[in-house]
């Protein structure tokens, strides 16, 4: 009687230890399958998109800054290149010590003369005998003692006099109208030798040095405009459903996964001949040091909205073997392929119109690593 009590609690732990094993094994294999990243398919907004590709450019692009006039470089700014300039700032000077010297012996000169004529004019006596000797001459006129062809000679002594006064004040004053535009004349070619920054700029680059001597129209530098124009590139295929006053959201190499968002402007009514793709210009919403000249990316312009759609990642969609619009869904662990119909396409989302309900499960990341009817373990993002 007490062997089989003692057989059974055996048996039973034979039991026990195998079932132990068999959820081992379980454990085992379920964490040996791969990890799927999936995304649930969830509503919101469907956005039907035209991309395109595009290009920053510096309003005229790179532009040339020229010396007016030659002479010899005394200073360059000394700030790195690709740093800002503000309007009329200096970039470059040249050695003006010659004209400064040139306007102040003019100043010397005309000051000397302008002092000459005040002393003439003090010690002038002309008007004064002039007026006595028509006085007598008046005299002698009436009491009969002058014919009259003499007085009339003797007013025109008089009128004389006062013409070559009124002459020599007229010289004076326009003596110092012309000394005045020559002083002008030497200030506008002095500051001709600081060439300055003609808008706000960032310097692309210098070409003359401290102690060059350089002509007239020398290029001295490049730089870009701060205005920025950013066009994008859009196929034939599509433009018709491009407006201006569409939004839009542009993406830049080189600033990362930054997007920006942007308005539609103006489109330009004809395609370039090689490529067959139509220029729409956007007005981009970034500081102008995010949109350097050149750097390239992807715009995505609004053309359609629909409100509580099922979305899905864009990046889900894989095209199998000419099956465009496949995606692998995980259900209860397996893998399965299936073939959409997409509605509209955003640059991160499409819609789905069918053949999937709202929360399955697609895979989003590694999809040629996964095939169907595999078991997987799944990861959100």
């Amino acid at each position: 009687m007490s062997a089989k009590p003692a057989k059974s609690g055996f048996v039973l732990k034979i039991l026990v230890v195998l079932a132990i094993l068999a959820i081992a094994v379980v454990v085992a294999l379920y964490g040996f399958r791969p990890v799927a990243l999936v995304a649930p398919v969830q509503r919101g907004k469907a956005v039907d998109v035209v991309s395109g590709s595009v290009v920053v450019h510096a309003e005229k692009d790179v532009q040339e800054l020229k010396s007016e006039l030659g002479g010899r470089v005394v200073w360059i700014d000394p700030r790195q290149l690709g740093e800002p300039f503000r309007k009329d700032e200096a970039v470059v000077k040249l050695d003006s010590s010659d004209l400064e010297r040139a306007k102040k012996q003019a100043a010397d000169n005309y000051a000397r003369e302008l002092e000459r004529r005040k002393i003439r004019l003090r010690n002038d006596s002309s008007l004064e005998t002039a007026k006595e000797l028509l006085a007598a001459a008046k005299q002698q006129f009436d009491r009969g003692e002058m014919p009259p062809l003499q007085w009339k000679e003797a007013q025109r002594r008089y009128a004389q006099v006062e013409t070559d006064l009124v002459l020599a004040d007229f010289d004076m004053k326009q003596a110092q109208i012309d000394f005045e535009k020559s002083q002008a004349e030497f200030q506008r070619q002095i500051d001709k030798m600081t060439v300055r920054a003609p808008m706000d700029c960032v310097m692309r680059a210098v070409f003359v040095a401290p102690g060059a001597l350089i002509g007239a129209g020398t290029k001295v530098g490049e730089f870009f405009s701060n205005e920025r124009v950013v066009i994008a590139k859009i196929g034939e295929e599509d433009i018709a459903r491009v407006k201006v006053g569409q939004r839009a959201r542009v993406r830049l190499l080189n600033v990362g996964d930054t997007l920006f968002d942007a308005e539609v402007t103006t489109i330009l009514p004809f395609a370039d001949a090689d490529t067959q793709r139509y220029s729409v210009y956007l007005k981009v919403k970034a500081e102008t040091a995010q949109l350097m000249p050149f750097s390239t990316g992807e715009a995505s312009i609004t053309v359609g909205e629909r409100e509580n759609a099922p979305l899905i990642p864009r990046r889900a969609l894989f095209n199998d073997k000419g099956r465009e619009n496949t995606v692998l869904l995980v259900r209860n662990g397996v893998v399965e392929k299936r073939q959409l119909s997409i509605g509209y396409r955003a640059l991160n989302y499409a819609e789905v119109t069918d053949k999937l309900n709202e929360g399955e499960l697609v895979i989003v990341d590694g999809i040629d690593q996964f095939r169907e009817g595999q078991r997987v373990r799944v990861e959100q993002q």
